[in-house]
């Protein structure tokens, strides 16, 4: 599994306390609604449930900085850190205890009552009929939404507890040669069928693979290119391969109209792609 740098760590506390000062400055300003009031108040149940302490701590970062700007009471600034570390880091833990999967997901009814429970719960923890009812409105009709689209689309890596992790659907290697190819595509048949997945939906991310693989390969031919597949509501492959940079998403000047088609097949079959290139590491994650 997938463990981020101190780095992206950091990075991960900067963006979540951007979000809540960004989301909550423009309410405090205009003096218009209560202090506890806003959409700001979805995103501790949200970041918690996703990125654990960092999300909290980026919460309360963005809560402190906010409350500067609008000259806050001291009182008024620690009660609403302490619901966010009682709302964020409850949702952390409450939904991977006795969680055998440690994912994140809103596919059946279980993970919705398992989330508004919680929300309910944690929500209540604030003792304030007015903020628990902020706390739970906001984060059931603004945070999931967001969480379903963070789950699926975005397919982000979630923080795990210490202690807990979460295994692939499917891990293994493409390189150069014929075996290497039907090989995973075997491994993906096999391991798709154990999650319900349709054979269309196998095709698609079969095919994909397949053209950003010749793609990778023609510009690194000795490229070793890791795959690891997540199987959802939609499908995630994330790739990463050392060497110099390559943006397989990219039409280089001299490419042929058989090279430009491929990339039209994967832009079709994909929802989303991205690629970074970090370390002497390109990293690319498709969704399907």
């Amino acid at each position: 599994m997938y463990k981020a740098s101190f780095r992206e760590r950091l990075m991960l506390v900067f963006l979540c306390g951007l979000a809540y000062f960004l989301m909550d400055v423009p309410v405090q300003m205009t003096g218009i609604l209560p202090s506890f009031a806003g959409i700001k108040n979805f995103l501790p149940s949200t970041l918690g449930l996703f990125f654990g302490l960092y999300g909290v701590s980026g919460c309360i970062a963005g809560c402190i900085l906010s409350a500067l700007l609008v000259n806050h009471s001291v009182s008024a600034v620690m009660y609403e850190c302490v619901c966010i570390a009682a709302v964020g880091l409850g949702m952390f833990y409450g939904w991977h205890f006795r969680n055998s999967d440690h994912r994140i997901h809103f596919k059946a009814r279980r993970d919705y009552v398992r989330f508004t429970v919680l929300l309910a719960v944690l929500s209540g923890l604030c003792c304030d009929v007015r903020v628990s009812l902020a706390y739970f409105l906001t984060g059931l009709f603004i945070g999931v939404p967001v969480n379903i689209l963070l789950s699926s689309l975005l397919y982000v890596e979630p923080v795990m507890p210490r202690g807990c992790s979460y295994e692939y659907d499917a891990v293994f290697c493409l390189m150069n040669g014929a075996d290497s190819l039907d090989d995973a595509n075997e491994m993906i048949e096999s391991s798709a069928l154990g999650r319900g997945i349709t054979m269309k939906r196998v095709f698609e991310i079969q095919s994909c693979l397949e053209e950003i693989l010749i793609r990778i390969l023609k510009a690194v031919p000795d490229a070793r290119v890791h795959v690891m597949l997540m199987f959802g509501d939609a499908i995630s492959a994330r790739m990463h391969y050392e060497g110099g940079k390559y943006n397989p998403f990219v039409i280089e000047k001299d490419e042929d109209d058989i090279d430009i088609m491929s990339l039209k097949i994967i832009k079709h079959r994909a929802l989303r792609a991205s690629f970074v290139y970090s370390e002497g590491i390109n990293k690319i994650h498709v969704v399907v």
